[in-house]
């Protein structure tokens, strides 16, 4: 049987009328169904959204209550840190001494010639250099870290160097006797010691108390032995770092004293020095120069004097108001005394002699604020020459910065010098 057209839509139709109203209900169903889905999605969503939200700003609300705790106890750190941490050598108030302001002595620049610096290897630094024989002697040493340095006796002819004898520590200071026995100066962590042909040490304390950072030494004509000491401070760090203490302290603690090999007694000489950081002897052992870095002065004194006060009865100045805080001493043959400066005066220092706050602030900054405070500017001298006698100035050195001028030893025409941080001797012609 075949189904027309006018069959075929009269079946559909009647499907339709039959059908359809389920067919749009179950789709009607179907939709709302859906639209409820959807709704529910959407709230779900919202409340989710929300949720973090609140979440989030539950936990910046936290990280800026923890930052604020955070940034509190950094500042509490750094105010006790810098103000109230107990410091090792509180400081003193002091008067700064005056400053020269015009010489009118000869002026002479170290050498630029590559020829005139002796190369020295693999060292870091010179803090003594000697002239014995015609050859040139230098305590130089290797390692920043005190407890990791190692100090060589270097002798050299500027063509070739050897080291003759090494220690551990720093060797800060060593003269040669009249029998050719060698003296030396030597800071370790556990503090300083005075030592004989290095193998012997001969003092290590004082009274019982350990000595600190051993200086410098000098040997006279008699065979008795001068050592200075900085003053009180720690000797943890080396040299450089207990005379940037004294500096900055100001506690007038240094002692030079004197070993007398015969009946191994040691006496004091001067004492009340705001950091001892440099000896010579005249040639015939009647005048001992002590330099005292924080005063910016040398005093002159009696070889055979004892228990004197820097500045006191009996003690004159050999040459004051230097315009660099004086180091190691030398004298020459003609008898003039050659003063090397450890730093440039500082003005920020001497403005503030009167405040121990802001020097106790830079006390404990460390190590690294105090190496800018001081250093050897271009400009400034790094050497002066002058007659011990009279304290007139005969000659002014300059012409190179450096960290410090550590060492200075004339030998003719020449002055050789010695620098913290550098392998090489730096040379002048005088």
């Amino acid at each position: 049987m075949r189904i027309g057209l006018v069959e075929f839509l009269l079946i559909l139709a009647i499907a339709s009328l039959t059908v359809g109203p389920q067919v749009a209900l179950f789709v009607d169903r179907w939709m709302r169904r859906a639209n409820r889905a959807s709704a529910q999605a959407a709230r779900r969503r919202a409340e989710y959204a929300a949720q973090a939200a609140a979440e989030r700003d539950a936990l910046l609300k936290r990280f800026r209550t923890a930052s604020t705790v955070f940034g509190v106890c950094i500042l509490l750190a750094l105010v006790y840190a810098l103000v109230l941490r107990p410091i090792d050598t509180p400081p003193q108030r002091y008067k700064a001494p005056e400053t020269r302001q015009d010489t009118g002595a000869a002026q002479t620049a170290l050498s630029t010639d590559s020829k005139d610096s002796w190369d020295l290897g693999e060292y870091q630094g010179v803090d003594c250099i000697r002239e014995q024989d015609g050859l040139v002697y230098a305590a130089a040493y290797n390692g920043a870290a005190l407890k990791k340095r190692t100090s060589d006796l270097v002798r050299t002819d500027g063509g070739h160097y050897a080291a003759i004898l090494s220690v551990e520590g720093e060797l800060t200071g060593f003269d040669f006797d009249q029998n050719g026995d060698l003296w030396l100066t030597v800071v370790t962590t556990s503090g300083g010691a005075l030592c004989r042909a290095v193998v012997e040490q001969v003092v290590t304390q004082i009274d019982g108390a350990p000595l600190g950072a051993i200086s410098a030494v000098e040997v006279g004509p008699d065979g008795k032995v001068y050592f200075a000491v900085v003053g009180d401070e720690p000797v943890d760090n080396g040299l450089e770092s207990a005379l940037r203490t004294e500096l900055l302290a100001h506690t007038g603690t240094g002692w030079v004293y004197v070993y007398d090999p015969a009946d191994r007694s040691v006496q004091r000489v001067l004492g009340g020095v705001a950091g001892a950081s440099g000896l010579a002897l005249s040639a015939d052992g009647e005048t001992l120069y002590v330099s005292d870095l924080g005063s910016r002065c040398v005093w002159s004194v009696d070889a055979d004097a004892r228990e004197l006060t820097a500045g006191g009865r009996d003690c004159g100045s050999a040459a004051d108001s230097l315009p660099g805080y004086p180091g190691a001493l030398a004298l020459d043959e003609d008898g003039a005394l050659y003063i090397s400066f450890r730093w440039s005066r500082s003005g920020w220092l001497e403005q503030n002699a009167d405040s121990t706050f802001l020097r106790g602030v830079a006390l404990r900054a460390g190590q690294n604020l105090q190496q800018k405070l001081f250093r050897m500017t271009a400009d400034a001298p790094c050497a002066a020459v002058v007659d011990p006698a009279t304290g007139a100035w005969k000659r002014t050195i300059t012409g190179r910065a450096m960290n410090s001028c550590a060492a200075a030893c004339p030998v003719g025409s020449k002055v050789y010098f010695g620098a913290v941080g550098s392998a090489r001797l730096l040379q002048a012609r005088v």
